[in-house]
Order: structure tokens, then C-alpha cells, then sequence
């Protein structure tokens, strides 16, 4: 038993460590403004800044600054890690293995920028659709239209469309195509893992895609607005990109702030069993109540009428707004995107 709570504690610090360095290197896309100094000097890192870039010179690498990064972020990763396993997953009733933990840090990056893709994909399909064209794309340090090319500025994701007019319902639908479109990818793998059996590392990788999917629009809607990025600290310099376009859409506030919010509570339903058993256990069904059959019957017709209720809200809150005044207010809002 002591042998193997010792190898357990070696993989989570395992585990910390590599998700600490690998955000350490992250960070190399956070400009860090270190005083007063030069504009074309620029510094990267946190909370240390270990990579600086002269635009009319060399690039320098500060070690130290590296390994005091990294060691911050491992600690970070470590208490995250460790009040994951002993607090948070064994109070929702979620029980996950050291192995799934492990994985998931290993696909953290790659399946990330593979949903960025999806995101950039959606404002180019959308936009298209409404009769704009792509002119450039591009995802981290890759370019991906109109040529394929390694670039040497880090970038979460770019989608440039040109031919529709700021402000326009096929501008907004635009806008917001690229998180509703993650959204709409995520409803479909938790699809797939609903009705399927699939092997176990299958099963992680579609579930951590599925994940960055749910997490897009939320994020998207709710930091930028706190002052915080996209991703917390990556991205976001366009506004709550999703709400701003909803608003162009002519879609309310309060009706497209409770769409997010059922669609983000109707995927975490899906995605987590354990989760799902717990609500279904302590707030649908009435326990002890009914047969099961009756028990079955009553959930059923409570989630239907929530649904019809929720749809004639967000109909009459629709009809009830005046469309120009929202497409003005978000203009004003965020002046800087009509430029």
C-alpha cells in the first residue's frame, strides 16, 4: 500500500512537472511589460519575462527567468492537480485516473489548436456562406491560407473576411460562427460518445476536444468583458467576439446569455455520466416517489416543458427589442472593431 501511494504522489509530480514547463513555454505569448523601455524591445514570459526580441537585433533567452517560470508553474500545476484528485472530482462523484490526468496533459496543446482550427474554420464558412471571402488564415505559428507557411509571430487564431459590412446580420453571423461553431462540433462528439463504445484513449482525446469546444463560448462571452483574454491570457483583443455578433444578429442580451448557458450546462451533462446520474438522481427524479416507469415519464415531460418555456421567452424578448438600437450599442461599444 505504501508502495503505491509513493508511485501515485511520482505521477502527479511527474505530471506537474511537464504541465508546468509546458506552460512555462507557453507563456512565451504573453508580452510581459517589464518598466519603461524601448518600443522595439519587446518582453516575454510570466511572471518573469525570458524571452526578449529586439526588432533590430538578436533574440535573447534568459535562463534563469526560465527555470523560475517554470518552477512557479509546476507548483501551480501540482496544487491543481492534487485538489482535483483529492477535493473537487471526489465531491462531484467524478472518479478519474491518475492515467487519464496524464493524458490529458500530454493532449492539452495539439487537440487545443486543433478546436482553435475549428473556431478560425467557422468564421471562414459562415462568413463565406453570407457571401464574404477568406483572405488569410492562420493558427499559432502556422499559416494556413492563402499559403501554407511557419511564421515567426505566435498568433491563437486569425480569420480575415472581407465583402460584408460591419454591423450587418451577415457580418454578426460571421462573428459569432466561429464559437457557435466549436459548440455545434462539441454537441456533435458528445453524440458520438453517447451512442458509441470506443477504446479508452479514443474516448479521452474526443472528450478533451469535446471540452475546449464547451469551454469556447462561454470564455469567449464572459473574459473579455472582466478584462481578461479569450483564454484568459491569450486572445480576446476583438471584445466578446460571440456577444457582439449575437447583438449584430439582433439577438437580446438576456436571450442569448441564457442559450450559452443551456447549451454549456447541456454538454457538461452529456459529456460527464457521473454528473449526469447525480442530477438526473437528485433534481429530476424524485426518489422513491414513483415507479420507475412514472419516474421516467415525469423527466421526460419536465425537460420538454423547460425547453418550450425557455423557446416562447426568448420569442417574445426577440420581438420585443428593437434590432437597430442593439446593432448601434455594440458599434459604440467596441468602436474600435468598426475601423
Amino acid at each position: 500500500m505504501i508502495l503505491h501511494n509513493r508511485t501515485l504522489r511520482l505521477k502527479l509530480l511527474f505530471g506537474a512537472v511537464i504541465c508546468g514547463f509546458l506552460t512555462s513555454l507557453g507563456t512565451v505569448t504573453i508580452s510581459n511589460r517589464s518598466g519603461i523601455g524601448l518600443p522595439e524591445i519587446k518582453h516575454y514570459g510570466y511572471p518573469l519575462a525570458w524571452l526578449i526580441t529586439n526588432l533590430n537585433g538578436p533574440t535573447e533567452y534568459v535562463l534563469i527567468n526560465l527555470a523560475i517560470d517554470t518552477a512557479f508553474w509546476v507548483i501551480i500545476s501540482l496544487v491543481t492537480l492534487v485538489f482535483l484528485d483529492r477535493i473537487a472530482f471526489p465531491s462531484l462523484g467524478i472518479s478519474v485516473s491518475r492515467k487519464f490526468l496524464l493524458l490529458l496533459i500530454v493532449l492539452f496543446i495539439p487537440l487545443g489548436l486543433v478546436m482553435d482550427f475549428v473556431h478560425e474554420s467557422g468564421h471562414a464558412i459562415w462568413g463565406t456562406i453570407m457571401g464574404g471571402r477568406l483572405t488569410y488564415m492562420k493558427i499559432a505559428y502556422f499559416e494556413i491560407y492563402p499559403r501554407l507557411a511557419i511564421t515567426p509571430q505566435f498568433q491563437v487564431g486569425l480569420a480575415n473576411i472581407d465583402g460584408l459590412a460591419y454591423g450587418s446580420f451577415a457580418y454578426g453571423l460571421m462573428f459569432l460562427g466561429g464559437s457557435m461553431t466549436t459548440n455545434l462540433a462539441s454537441w456533435a462528439l458528445a453524440l458520438i460518445l453517447f451512442k458509441t463504445s470506443l477504446g479508452y484513449k479514443t474516448q479521452v482525446m474526443l472528450k478533451v476536444l469535446g471540452f475546449f469546444g464547451i469551454l469556447d463560448l462561454p470564455f469567449y462571452v464572459v473574459f473579455p468583458q472582466i478584462g481578461l483574454g479569450h483564454w484568459i491570457f491569450l486572445d480576446g483583443e476583438s471584445g466578446p467576439e460571440p456577444l457582439i455578433g449575437a447583438r449584430m444578429m439582433g439577438i437580446p442580451d438576456p436571450a442569448f446569455y441564457l442559450m450559452v448557458a443551456l447549451s454549456t450546462l447541456g454538454l457538461f451533462l452529456l459529456y460527464s455520466k457521473t454528473l449526469r446520474g447525480n442530477v438526473l438522481s437528485r433534481i429530476v427524479v424524485p426518489l422513491g416517489s414513483r415507479s420507475a416507469k412514472k419516474e421516467k415519464s415525469s423527466a421526460h415531460f419536465s425537460v420538454v416543458g423547460v425547453c418550450i418555456r425557455s423557446t416562447l421567452v426568448i420569442r417574445d424578448v426577440y420581438f420585443l427589442e428593437n434590432r437597430s438600437f442593439l446593432q448601434t450599442s455594440a458599434v459604440s461599444l467596441y468602436p474600435r472593431l468598426s475601423q
